[in-house]
């Protein structure tokens, strides 16, 4: 049968390679290994757009010879977005042959087809076609993060300051769900209290002044990028639930003592980024005040009580506007209590409804569109600006993709305004040039709204490979698949990390049996030292695909020492400063900091070129190198000019030669 063959990593099939500019043109070619069968045509055919598609196609001309290759050049819309394609071969006989990706081949070779599949073409369910990303021509983001070294902390489980006082702590522990941990060695809570169990709700008072004091500790290790989970103030440990923008947690400490944290960083060649919750607030805020702690008239208020409140339209009450919950349809809120009512069900007060984050009743949704959120967070005055001119160096924004492509772009436009090289990453877990939320295509990496994302994809594939769910053909057209759909600013300042406060500690994950269930089982879980061992060995190897891989070295506070636990609230234990104070030689923290070092000290590391040398079943060798002295973005750049990184995963062994020279080996 006739075969169409092409390769979107190929300039033998498509130049350039990869993400282009608006108004490009592509060439775009095949190649017909016809087994005797006449061909008549070829056409390519495509749709594009974003919040809407167009569709065509057009004829392939012959490239000569034995009329076995063909081509098309395409320019491509004055507007960024997604461009997908396909191949029709129509044959002298009247039949036809299709070539689409081939998704056991993550989409970058072509099957071919007997016959078209059928989708859709209207952007509400994914194209299956061979995938361009067409970005803004002006698409740029901050070399800061290109290549950085990052750290993320969890500020309640960080480090106590010096400055620590318990009593002022248990001060602030006075509401029924909170729980204080006197030892910084106890375990985390996951029972939480009666009646409403675990809340996330329990605290071990690491503050803004512990992270300051180990800003020394942080740079030794060679980092340049501070990522703080949230520390505003709120009802949780976690800080999601914000119950004031514009007030440091006053268990973390004060306003001045985070605008010193920024400038302390700063002296130490440190940026830092805040958590941006902007999909939902607390129940327990000022904005919405369900529980009547906040001296203001929050949105609760008023539907209860009819007192007017500032507030009230950044949310959705059932009876108001239609509210969107996230269970199946058919289920009742108030069967389940998700969708919470008034507080005694003995006053026979009417039922309140309102619409939460997955159905949290402690994280009731904000209506985005409404103008006085959209200014209080956006403003030229709004929450934003003010942390951006206080010294934050940008924001990772939580559930980016639940939040509007136009409160992202309008958030755009306010945080590059303050600061053109301020930083807007965004927690996306699957593609997010491709992504689909909300029937639609969504605008994430088009150059409009973040600079770039949490690297969810990248770890996705590692985890794949070191733990023997593919092997190194599978992961490297994953890493590939990345690489071609990606725009090179947003990928160079990708956050690749490994773990997260949403996922099992790294070295848990690769290393210690399948999770047991329930948080009371996880609880007492450890790892063998057999397991704790070749854990070790495979955080080593992950590390080393974290330096070769372009994008910044993002590192989970903790996972430097080997830090264990299954999901929350295990992978969120308190640092163990005194097991790391004891001194001796640990070979996983040596070797580790030794990797986020040497990303630190060597450019072609942080936004040389990038290719992969040699693919094995069991390992991958990488190469990093500079062109005519030049990086990635055309720019001249000091120090070696190559570097070489193998690493695989059956014994966990890696080195990296820098001009020849081994420099590292795990």
């Amino acid at each position: 049968m006739l075969k169409i063959l092409h390769h979107v990593r190929s300039p033998r099939f498509k130049e350039p390679v990869g993400p282009v500019a608006a108004k490009s043109p592509v060439t775009i070619r095949v190649r017909l290994e016809e087994e005797h069968e006449s061909v008549e045509s070829v056409r390519l055919f495509y749709v594009y757009g974003l919040e809407s598609f167009k569709e065509s196609y057009q004829r392939m001309t012959p490239l000569g010879g034995e009329g076995r290759d063909y081509e098309t050049s395409v320019r491509m819309d004055g507007e960024a977005g997604l461009f997908f394609y396909w191949f029709e071969v129509r044959l002298t006989d009247g039949r036809y042959r299709w070539g689409f990706p081939d998704p056991e081949k993550s989409g970058l070779e072509c099957r071919t087809l007997l016959t078209s599949p059928q989708f859709k073409t209207d952007g509400t369910e994914a194209i299956p076609g061979f995938q361009i990303t067409v970005h803004t021509p002006d698409f740029s983001t901050p070399d800061w993060m290109k290549g950085a070294v990052q750290y993320q902390i969890f500020p309640d489980r960080f480090k106590r300051g010096e400055d620590f006082d318990e009593a002022r702590a248990l001060a602030l522990m006075d509401r029924p769900e909170r729980i204080w941990h006197p030892s910084w060695d106890e375990e985390v809570d996951f029972a939480g209290k009666a009646p409403d169990g675990y809340e996330a709700c329990d605290f071990f008072g690491g503050s803004l002044s512990g992270i300051r004091e180990k800003l020394p500790y942080l740079s030794s290790m060679g980092v340049t990028v501070l990522y703080l989970n949230p520390v505003f103030e709120a009802k949780s440990n976690h800080r999601y639930d914000t119950g004031n923008y514009l007030s440091v947690d006053p268990l973390l400490g004060t306003n001045e003592d985070l605008i010193r944290l920024f400038e302390e960083a700063a002296d130490l060649g440190i940026h830092v980024i805040l958590d941006g919750v902007f999909s939902h607030t607390g129940a327990d805020s000022i904005y919405f005040n369900r529980y009547d702690r906040y001296p203001s008239i929050g949105a609760w208020q008023e539907v209860r009580d009819g007192t007017p409140s500032d507030y009230t339209s950044w949310y959705r009450f059932e009876g108001d506007m239609k509210i969107h919950t996230y269970r199946e349809e058919g289920d009742d809120p108030r069967q389940d209590n998700l969708l919470l009512c008034l507080d005694d069900e003995e006053t026979a007060a009417p039922l309140i409804a309102y619409e939460c984050w997955w159905d949290f009743p402690s994280l009731p949704n904000v209506h985005e569109d409404d103008l006085s959120y959209r200014d209080f967070i956006l403003g030229p005055d709004g929450v934003l600006a003010c942390w951006l001119r206080a010294g934050a160096s940008g924001f990772r924004l939580d559930v980016s993709d639940e939040i509007p492509d136009s409160f992202l772009r309008g958030l755009r436009a306010r945080v590059k305004e303050e600061n053109p090289q301020a930083l807007i990453t965004g927690e996306i877990w699957e593609d997010p040039t491709a992504k689909i939320s909300y029937g639609r295509y969504r605008d994430f990496l088009f150059g409009r709204t973040h600079d770039t994302v949490m690297g969810y994809t990248f770890q996705k594939a590692v985890l794949a490979f070191l733990k023997g769910e593919t092997d190194g053909e599978g992961f490297a057209r994953a890493l590939e698949r990345i690489l071609e759909v990606t725009p090179k600013e947003a990928l160079y300042a990708q956050m690749n990390l490994l773990g997260s406060h949403d996922t099992a500690r790294i070295i848990t994950e690769l290393a210690g049996p399948k999770s047991p269930g329930g948080r009371a089982l996880q609880a007492g879980m450890r790892l063998s030292c057999e397991e704790r061992a070749r854990g070790e060995r495979l955080v080593l190897s992950a590390s080393l695909f974290q330096l070769a891989f372009p994008g910044a070295t993002a590192v989970y506070y903790g996972d430097e020492i080997g830090m264990e636990g299954y999901g929350d609230p295990f992978n969120r234990r308190t640092f163990p400063w005194q097991d790391l104070e004891k001194g001796g030689d640990k070979e996983l923290t040596r070797k580790m900091t030794g990797l986020m070092r040497l990303k630190k000290e060597n450019p072609v590391l942080q936004t040389g070129f990038f290719e992969i040398l040699d693919i094995q079943g069991d390992a991958l060798v990488f190469r990093r190198f500079k062109k005519e002295g030049k990086d990635a973005f055309g720019r001249v750049i000091g120090g070696p000019d190559e570097a070489v990184i193998a690493a695989g995963r059956l014994e966990g062994r890696g080195y990296i030669l820098l001009d020849g020279k081994k420099v590292a080996e795990i």
